[in-house]
């Protein structure tokens, strides 16, 4: 076969590695099975940590579900971090703490560290959490009421030290509808490749950590600043040598609003790839494959 045969079957070699692909994804798929441990004879404290920055369009739907949590009130403390929005985020908030005694405010300043964006949230949030579990979302994040429960019995062994819920985009528009598809597309190959049994990262808008995992890393303060903060908390875990589940079951998905507009989900993208140049060279793979579906 010479070059330019080569070059003109090279799309059938694409066509071919893709389908291939999809195969074995239906072939984990249909293995799959959601890992849960029994229900506990009594819930656990837990402290849930809301980043939001001019997240005023959202954040009230984002706390309207997490009090609706089906979990006892006087063992739910929730600390929403302000980041130094400039909209009415702040406002809404404090309504929110005026009505509900475990919602708590915590106002977002600058440090002398390196961290930056969400991270930087999650380093002064952690100094008031009393719960023995951290549960993280995000403003322009709506969980169901049976959220908190799953996580919790999603760290299925007294090893595993963090696990990672199913988020989807939900919107009305089309637009909305595409990132739907996307989302979910890669929640697919990210549960897959960690039911296959390679460790991949939590999605840091559901996630859960064990209070003794976090803080064998240090806690943010003491990991080395990535703008994918979710991929780094979950390695550091992993290196302490914890275990980790990532689970796909009606009671851990949450949905999230769609990124509007073109630029800005582009900005979103860069930044994931960006966030990840200390990746493991399994996830390059993963990318590829997630941008031969494209």
């Amino acid at each position: 076969m010479n070059w330019q045969q080569i070059i003109w079957a090279f799309p059938i070699y694409i066509w071919a590695a893709y389908i291939l692909t999809q195969l074995v994804q239906l072939f984990f798929l249909g293995r799959y099975k959601a890992n849960f441990k029994e229900e506990p004879s009594f819930w656990p404290q837990i402290s849930i940590w809301v980043a939001a920055r001019n997240e005023a369009e959202n954040i009230g739907s984002c706390l309207n579900h997490l009090v609706k949590l089906d979990y006892p009130v006087d063992k739910v403390q929730i600390l929403v971090g302000n980041d130094q929005s400039t909209d009415k985020t702040r406002e809404i908030v404090l309504e929110y703490c005026t009505r509900y005694n475990h919602i708590q405010l915590i106002d977002i300043v600058d440090q002398p560290n390196n961290l930056r964006a969400k991270a930087r949230v999650m380093a002064q949030l952690d100094v008031h959490a009393q719960g023995d579990y951290y549960l993280i979302t995000d403003a322009d994040v709506c969980v169901n009421p049976q959220w908190a429960k799953s996580m919790i019995r999603s760290l299925n062994t007294l090893q595993t030290g963090v696990a990672s819920g199913t988020t989807v985009v939900k919107s009305p528009k089309i637009w909305g509808w595409l990132q739907e598809i996307d989302w979910s597309y890669f929640m697919g190959l990210l549960n897959i490749i960690s039911y296959a049994g390679v460790p991949a990262t939590a999605v840091g808008n559901n996630m859960i950590v064990r209070k003794s995992a976090y803080w064998s890393t240090g806690g943010y303060k003491e990991i080395q600043f990535s703008i994918t903060e979710d991929y780094k908390l979950y390695s550091e875990i992993c290196k302490q040598g914890y275990q980790w589940n990532n689970v796909m079951h009606p009671n851990v998905i949450a949905e999230s609003a769609e990124t509007k507009g073109f630029i800005p989900l582009m900005h979103q993208r860069k930044r994931w790839l960006t966030g990840g140049k200390d990746l493991p060279w399994y996830w390059w793979l993963l990318f590829s494959i997630f941008g031969l579906y494209h």
